[in-house]
This record gives C-alpha cells, sequence and structure tokens, in this order.
C-alpha cells in the first residue's frame, strides 16, 4: 500500500509541476485558477528560496522507504525530468532551461493580463 501512495504522491508531484507551468495561461482562460496559481508560484518560490526540501518529494521518498523501494537520491525534477534525458543531473545551463519552461509561459501570461486589464481599465 506504501508503494501505491508513493507513485499517487509522484503523480501529484508532477501535476503540481505542470500547473506551475501552465497555470498562468490557463488563469487567462479561468479567473478562478488564478489564485491556485498564485499560491502554488508561493510555495515552489518559498521552497527553492529556502533551500527547502519539497514535502512531496520528501513525502514519496518516506513512503518508498516504508515500502521497501530503493529511495533515489537528490530531488523529483532531477531524478524523474532531469537524469532520464541528462543523466549528469541539473547544472547551470540545465537549471536556466526548467527556470525558463517555468517563468516565460507565466510571466508572458500575467503580463498580457496586466495590460488587458489596463487597456479595460481606461476605456470606462
Amino acid at each position: 500500500m506504501d508503494l501505491i501512495g508513493a507513485r499517487v504522491v509522484a503523480l501529484t508531484h508532477f501535476a503540481f509541476i505542470a500547473f506551475l507551468i501552465v497555470g498562468g495561461p490557463i488563469g487567462l482562460r479561468y479567473a478562478r485558477a488564478r489564485p491556485a496559481h498564485v499560491a502554488a508560484i508561493a510555495s515552489a518560490l518559498a521552497i527553492n528560496l529556502t533551500g527547502s526540501d519539497c514535502p512531496l518529494t520528501v513525502l514519496e521518498k518516506h513512503l518508498l522507504r516504508a515500502s521497501g523501494h530503493r529511495v533515489y537520491d537528490g530531488g523529483f525534477i532531477s531524478h524523474y525530468l532531469v537524469e532520464p534525458i541528462h543523466p549528469s543531473g541539473i547544472d547551470g545551463r540545465v537549471n536556466l532551461m526548467l527556470l525558463s519552461a517555468w517563468i516565460v509561459p507565466t510571466a508572458a501570461a500575467y503580463a498580457w493580463l496586466a495590460r488587458r486589464q489596463k487597456s479595460q481599465h481606461f476605456t470606462h
């Protein structure tokens, strides 16, 4: 049962990362998604800026250990997303690509939203 839990946590983690990337563009269409996306950004920034371990990674590793399975070294993103295609892990270039994949669509979406709201403000 712990292994199933670990897999559910991993899938949840993938979904969280996907939401970080596409949440800005989704928020353009669905305003109700914006507060959740801003909260996700805040939590991701807090974890990264403080150098903390992601609670989802900690929980997944705990469940893997409890199920008797080998626990991977390092972080979730490195283990599942980077190392399969870049075995040496996250370096400066890879980190820039990862951050860009998250920040570019988010910044573009919120900049567009701000511009749209500003133009609506001036037209009313």
